[in-house]
Parts: C-alpha cells; sequence; structure tokens
C-alpha cells in the first residue's frame, strides 16, 4: 500500500475517554504533492496532524516517513528524519530578528543547542545559508527586522523559512492563511505553490479557494473518519463532501 509515499498513515485512531476523535484513518502523501486535510469543526484534524507530527501516540495504527516506521518516535527524532511542521498559533521569539530565527532553525537541524546564537552570530556560513532561507519566502528586506514587529503574514512567511530550513521531506502545515490579509494570503498560496514538487506537504486550511488552487490531493474527514479523498474535481462535486461540508455555506469561513 502506498508504496513511495513520503508519508503513510495507517488505521490510525485515537480516543480520548469515550470519544473516538481519529477513527481507523489511512492516508498518504506522495513524494512532492500537496494534500489538503479539510472538515468541519470538530472533523478531527489538529489530532490527526498531531499524531503524525509525534504530539500524541495513536491508541492504534501506524505511520511511516520515506519508508520508516515514526509510530512512536518522538516530535524531535521525526524532525531530524524530515517532518518539519508549522503552527496555526505564531510561536516565535519577539526580540529576535527574522536572521536569528532562520539561524536558530539551522543550529538545529545540524545538532547544535538553540541557546548559543553568539556562536550562530559568528558562523558566516550559516548567516548566509539563513538569509537564503529568507530571500526564499520572500523576506530578504527582512532580516534585521524582530519578529514582533513584523506583519502577521511576514511572520508566516518566517516560520515558513524556518521549517525549509530544516530541509524537510514533508511539511505539514496548520493553517498558513489563518488570520492574515489577501494580499499577503496571495503571496503566501504562490510561495506554496512555488514548493511543489519540492517538498511533500500535509495542508490543513480553511480557505477553500485556496485548497483548490494549491491541493494535488484532497482528504475529507467528518467525525473522525475519511468520506473522501482524491483530486480537487471529484472532492468538489462528491456528494458525500457536499452534504457533509462544501454543501453547508460554510466552506469559505469555516474553521478546520
Amino acid at each position: 500500500m502506498c508504496e513511495g509515499a513520503v508519508l503513510r498513515a495507517c488505521e490510525l485512531v485515537k480516543r480520548f475517554g469515550g470519544l473516538t476523535a481519529v477513527d481507523r484513518v489511512s492516508l498518504a502523501v506522495e513524494s512532492g504533492e500537496i494534500h489538503a486535510l479539510i472538515g468541519p469543526n470538530g472533523a478531527g484534524k489538529t489530532t490527526l496532524v498531531n499524531l503524525i507530527a509525534g504530539e500524541l501516540r495513536p491508541d492504534h495504527g501506524r505511520v511511516w516517513l520515506s519508508g520508516r516506521e515514526i509510530t512512536r518516535l518522538k516530535v524531535a527524532k521525526r524532525a531530524r528524519l524530515g517532518l518539519a511542521r508549522s503552527f496555526q498559533i505564531s510561536s516565535l521569539f519577539g526580540s529576535l530578528t527574522a536572521l536569528e530565527h532562520v539561524a536558530l532553525a539551522l543550529q538545529g537541524r545540524w545538532g547544535s543547542s538553540f541557546r548559543f546564537w553568539g556562536d550562530a552570530a559568528r558562523d558566516e556560513g550559516l548567516l548566509r545559508r539563513a538569509r537564503a532561507e529568507l530571500a526564499r519566502v520572500g523576506l530578504e528586506d527582512a532580516a534585521d527586522v524582530p519578529a514582533e514587529a513584523l506583519s502577521h503574514g511576514q511572520r508566516r512567511q518566517l516560520e515558513l523559512a524556518m521549517a525549509l530550513a530544516m530541509d524537510p521531506v514533508l511539511l505539514l502545515l496548520d493553517e498558513p492563511l489563518a488570520g492574515i490579509g489577501l494580499e499577503e494570503g496571495e503571496r503566501m498560496v504562490e510561495l506554496l505553490a512555488g514548493l511543489r514538487g519540492r517538498v511533500a506537504m500535509l495542508l490543513v486550511e480553511h480557505d477553500m479557494d485556496a485548497v483548490f488552487r494549491l491541493a494535488d490531493r484532497i482528504t475529507v474527514l467528518t467525525y473522525g473518519r475519511v468520506i473522501a479523498s482524491g483530486p480537487p474535481a471529484l472532492i468538489r462535486d462528491h456528494p458525500e463532501v457536499v452534504r457533509a461540508y462544501l454543501g453547508e455555506g460554510e466552506a469559505s469561513d469555516a474553521a478546520p
């Protein structure tokens, strides 16, 4: 099943007391593709992503990354194997500059402690790579700007630069467009589209216009179960999806 996939999640189950938040979910993300995960409130998307990221351990099922089983590995170990995640809520250090954030992400990738910024500041090679990652996401002119002075959209771009600095095989993106304006949102969509074919992405996003523009495949969850998975054209017209989610009149503004 799913041979050649960067990510395979098979028969995942997660229960919280009497509630089954994820109910035998299987999905795969192929090399270089953008795979979107959508569904209404309470569908189980965040729980599923937490199982893949290692924040939670499944009650049943298994997860593979690049052919290696990671079901019981901790978050840090998964990151070293190439799984990078950006969160819905920004968690940057306000006083550090954009350049410092990316340099620290590179230090983490190479096994150095995040605490030793002084060492990073003297490493010209590291700073050169950090500036290249900022340029990659369009933040080259904001390298010396503290994170607290960046716009919300720029902070999301910075988080993406930090994730890409880890040289991931898989990006888990949790609402990259959340809370940003139309112009910055369009910039983020263009950035993500430009990464297609270079890094696999599992995208959780409530903006359906962006989802249908970006996704190569879409998986739809309701009540913790997959009700449909396939190319955007199939999902857009799938009767069960229309009834459960897209047909509710909330597809453009419902939280995932």
